[in-house]
């Protein structure tokens, strides 16, 4: 809260860091490794292939939980009260979320189904699927829609990290209400999530885990990057990211045998880089503050920019013309987004 705020480093300022630039990155990332399985070459996405540990895809959720971590912090710090930090929270993640939930029942959806209308209309899933809108309740089929896609069926797969995101949220305001000051409470819950995926590191079930904490695998890799960011942004004043430890422990994990001791060396290796570019990369290009922030849009609409494209077999054509299409379309519609709805909601902040 604003009492514990520290004193923000220059490089804390927006205009002097390169954490919009990172998050662009991060979200193409996430769409060219999704033209692999979209575009029916899901055993040849390259990092999965030369390497195993994770994919381009999953490097770039990487990138933004770990900044969303860092940026998420400052934003509670700033925030009066959790009231106001949810308030804020939700301005940026719902307008557009409800905006692309929206257009597919309501545009694509009626496009692309190959059944009748009428079908399409009176079915339960096309209103189900309405639900997505709450980042919790996460739908992925419309009825009749991308049935035949070489990744059948889900309108918007990219979705299913909503619900993690929002959690991440929930637990850091949470802890906020402790009486500790809250570099301590990053510092625990990251602490305690290292020794989670520890115990069970290779499973999307953490067993007992699961039944008593309902926690599952993705809650404690993704919150462990978001935590990360935290811890980072908490103690900013006493500690920043440091290159040559971050290089090591990726070095590192390429270098050990699979298992817990890897994913968590990559873990703290991809988060710990990423925060120092984000705060140190001055050679890296600048967003201009014109253009706005368009990864959360790229987000929200790569994957069925993509299906579409699929639907109409660009892959099969040219999968390089494919991937060129799929970039330029969902960000055309990302920097729409932004101008015509994120923007504007970000108004009443």
């Amino acid at each position: 809260m604003k009492a514990a705020t520290a004193p923000l480093a220059a490089s804390d300022n927006r205009d002097n860091n390169r954490f919009d630039i990172l998050r662009l990155l991060a979200a193409w990332l996430v769409l060219f490794s999704h033209c692999y399985p979209l575009g029916g070459r899901a055993s040849h996405e390259p990092m999965a292939s030369a390497l195993g540990i994770d994919t381009l895809g999953g490097v770039g959720v990487t990138i933004f939980f770990v900044l969303s971590g860092y940026l998420v912090t400052l934003s509670l710090e700033r925030s009066p009260n959790v009231l106001e930090f949810a308030r804020r929270r939700a301005l940026r993640i719902y307008p557009a979320l409800i905006a692309v939930c929206l257009l597919c029942v309501l545009v694509l959806g009626p496009w692309m189904t190959t059944w009748p209308q009428a079908a399409y209309w009176q079915h339960q899933l096309t209103w189900t699927y309405l639900q997505t809108a709450s980042a919790w309740f996460i739908h992925y089929p419309l009825p009749g829609v991308f049935y035949t896609n070489p990744h059948p069926i889900s309108v918007n797969g990219a979705l299913w990290s909503l619900p993690y995101e929002i959690t991440c949220y929930g637990v850091l305001a949470l802890a906020s209400l402790l009486p500790v000051s809250l570099r301590y409470k990053t510092l625990l819950l990251g602490t305690g999530l290292v020794g989670v995926l520890l115990l069970r590191p290779a499973t999307t079930q953490l067993g007992a885990f699961n039944l008593y904490l309902g926690m599952d695998y993705y809650h404690a890799k993704l919150g462990l990057l978001f935590a990360l960011g935290a811890v980072f942004a908490g103690w900013r004043a006493h500690i920043r990211p440091m290159l040559w430890p971050a290089l090591l422990l990726l070095a590192s994990a390429v270098l050990v045998p699979s298992g817990a001791g890897q994913l968590l060396l990559y873990l703290l290796g991809v988060g710990t880089l990423t925060l120092w570019l984000a705060l140190n990369g001055r050679w890296l290009p600048r967003v201009p503050q014109r253009l706005g922030d368009w990864s959360y849009g790229a987000y929200l609409y790569g994957f069925p920019v993509q299906q579409v494209l699929a639907h109409y077999k660009l892959h099969e054509a040219s999968f390089a013309g494919f991937v060129v299409a799929s970039t330029v379309v969902t960000f055309v519609l990302a920097g729409l987004s932004w101008h015509l709805v994120e923007k504007q909601a970000l108004r009443w902040k």
